[in-house]
């Protein structure tokens, strides 16, 4: 009975979380899956769609979908390496740095709203938790 009540928290929390994200994304024209895109080349400068889909743990085709709608909105560029012109890097453009910037200010008032009741020793068990959970998939 417990993997259900685990499973029903979860699933109540990510439709929490999807509704939240979908309104301010949708004004930018991004997906849930083009902002993770977005975040990980902001943590990680000199990746690319590979690195990107096992981070995500997703389809390299998806990515590469993804990228390219972030290319065409002009959030994300491709930069040829310099030792050698057959691979890239993804960075952040100006506008993607500052874009993520806002929706990650207006993405920490949902965090504040689920965790509102918890004191910091709390919250950080849960987190810390969630990863344990995490790193058994």
């Amino acid at each position: 009975m417990t993997y259900r009540m685990l499973g029903k928290y979860l699933s109540d929390l990510n439709r929490d979380f999807i509704k939240h994200s979908e309104l301010k994304l949708s004004e930018y024209r991004l997906t849930l899956n083009m902002w993770r895109c977005m975040m990980i080349i902001e943590n990680n400068r000199s990746c690319n769609l590979k690195d990107i889909a096992l981070s995500l743990n997703v389809d390299n085709a998806i990515i590469t979908r993804n990228i390219k709608k972030l290319e065409d909105l002009n959030y994300v560029v491709k930069v040829k390496r310099l030792n050698d012109n057959r691979f890239f890097d993804l960075c952040l453009t100006d506008e993607g740095i500052s874009i993520l910037k806002l929706i990650n200010e207006y993405q920490e008032k949902w965090y504040e709203k689920v965790i509102k009741n918890f004191n910091k020793e709390e919250s950080d068990t849960l987190i810390n938790l969630l990863n344990k959970l995490c790193s058994n998939i």
